[in-house]
């Protein structure tokens, strides 16, 4: 987490650590999705949403919409801004269907990110 987002929200930021295991999704979903007319993904992730498209190469063309946080400036170490998301998503073949404000700084009133709807056509 960047200062930026502990500045927009005093109340957040880490208490502690915990180590877990990272598994693609390309590796667990086909038991969940496998009957499926409509699967949707939400990738909430802070900031690591990138890694998490990675890992779903071969889900991705089976998902009919994906719902995903796209923050309007850096808020996590490394992540991709709106812009790269939105992108990514259309060259993916999904199309952007709505957004939702999802975080805001309480102190400027200024969206930070907003939870992006994506659907294929």
């Amino acid at each position: 987490m960047l200062e930026s987002h502990r500045e927009a929200a005093p109340g957040s930021g880490y208490v502690s650590q915990e180590v877990v295991s990272l598994v693609p999704l390309d590796r667990i979903t086909p038991s969940y999705i496998s009957g499926q007319d409509t699967p949707l993904l939400k990738i909430d992730t802070q900031g690591y949403e990138w890694a998490v498209l990675d890992g779903a190469l071969a889900t991705l063309p089976k998902i009919k919409g994906v719902q995903v946080e796209l923050s309007a400036l850096p808020l996590y170490e490394g992540q991709h801004l709106w812009q790269e998301t939105i992108a990514r998503l259309q060259r993916e073949g999904f199309t952007l269907w709505s957004l939702q404000p999802a975080f805001t700084d309480h102190r400027s009133g200024r969206t930070l990110q907003w939870d992006g709807l994506f659907f294929r056509q």
